[in-house]
């Protein structure tokens, strides 16, 4: 038994990011629906967002109008409208667009950081982390904190208690939301092949090596939140769940990420049982035993068996399986590892799935990976009906 135990621990902590992909050289993998041929409802969602300037991330998911309609809103919120000064808005942006070796987003971050007074000394003194000379504390921490989502999906003590000496509870959500969702954003958009628009001319600063100022610790469950939930209300979203009510405490945020969630779990083309795979997954790579629970118990209703449970928790290459479920699976290490799906993942996954299909693959890794984040560092508490569904002993950082 002792045994199992440390060959589980060590299947699960060897896939970690590797801070090193080479994802720039990505072909496109999915064009821009051109102009002469988009429907009246692709012509207004185009201008509704055209403000973003990111016409060809737009006109990508054009194709897939559902999405577009709850990606674009939360991006306009992360960079334009969130509680946080643009400047912070910028530093934590653009680290995260670095460390996921992002150049459209880099270009696209860049611009609105000039906008709010940064330099090209500052953008690359970004690239060289907080650890770089000349950092104000604070603006050093905010880059400390994006290092430590990056790597372990979860906000140190130190620089939590740092931030929050500063911020209220809405900034805290949106600090972790900044990192969490531009990672969400560069796995699709690095996946896809999304190319700068002209007039950007930004690029991930050369001549920097790609390191990182934070540890995998695998720490997370607090015997109480960090951010405390609010009371539920009557009829609230998922009946008074604590992640909700956690993040309810910023409710603009929680508007514009909720309905991500919501396409997520029912606007949706993935059969549940895929679904499934890909959040318990990310969940596991995260170490986020919330969402592992809750969706390890929805993969119990999809079907689940025990072998299934032992893959999602040891990785794809663990065992032998169905070759389209580890691809789905590896579709999922790939998103954590490098930001990226790999040519062979999106060869072996596109056989088989419509475009509207991989782009929910892509966004239901990111946007658990994302929601991890928010969980693990607001030390969001199980919930009651968790209790049978819990990460094997050995994974869990509290009792």
């Amino acid at each position: 038994m002792i045994r199992a135990v440390k060959r589980l621990l060590l299947l699960v902590a060897v896939v970690i990011p590797s801070f090193v992909s080479a994802q720039s050289g990505v072909q496109p993998r999915m064009s821009p629906v051109p102009e002469a041929q988009r429907t009246d409802e692709q012509k207004a969602i185009a201008t509704e967002f055209a403000p973003s300037e990111m016409a060809n991330a737009v006109g990508t998911l054009l194709a897939y109008p559902a999405l577009a309609r709850r990606i674009f809103p939360h991006d306009r919120y992360i960079t334009m409208e969130s509680t946080l000064a643009p400047r912070h808005r910028a530093l934590l942006g653009l680290r995260t667009a670095w460390l996921a070796r992002s150049n459209y987003l880099w270009a696209h971050r860049a611009a609105l950081a000039r906008r709010a007074g940064l330099t090209d000394a500052d953008l690359r003194r970004i690239a060289q982390g907080p650890d770089a000379p000349g950092w104000d504390p604070f603006d050093a921490t905010l880059l400390r904190a994006a290092d430590e989502l990056r790597v372990d999906a979860f906000i140190s003590d130190a620089s939590w208690k740092a931030l929050s000496a500063r911020f209220d509870i809405p900034q805290m959500i949106d600090t972790i939301d900044t990192v969490a969702e531009t990672t969400m954003y560069a796995g699709l958009f690095n996946s896809v092949g999304v190319e700068i628009e002209p007039g950007f001319a930004d690029r991930l600063p050369s001549g920097i090596p790609v390191t990182v100022s934070a540890k995998r610790t695998n720490l997370r469950a607090y015997p109480t939140p960090r951010i405390p939930p609010a009371e539920p209300a009557p009829g609230a979203r998922g009946g008074g769940a604590n992640v909700f009510r956690t993040f309810n405490r910023n409710p603009p945020a929680d508007r514009v990420r909720g309905a991500i969630n919501t396409h997520i779990t029912g606007m949706y083309t993935l059969m549940p049982r895929w679904r499934e795979l890909l959040l318990t997954r990310i969940g596991v790579l995260c170490r986020a035993e919330y969402e592992y629970a809750a969706h390890l118990r929805a993969g119990r209703q999809a079907g689940f068996t025990d072998a299934d449970v032992q893959r999602v928790l040891n990785g794809p290459k663990s065992a032998p399986g169905d070759p389209f479920e580890t691809a789905l699976l590896q579709a999922a290490d790939d998103l954590w590892e490098n930001d990226v799906v790999s040519a062979g993942t999106w060869a072996t996954l596109s056989k088989s799935l419509s475009p509207q299909q991989m782009l929910d693959v892509l966004i239901s890794v990111g946007g658990y990976r994302s929601g991890s984040m928010l969980i693990n560092s607001g030390g969001v508490q199980l919930d009651a009906n968790m209790a049978d569904f819990r990460f094997p002993p050995a994974m869990r950082s509290t009792p």
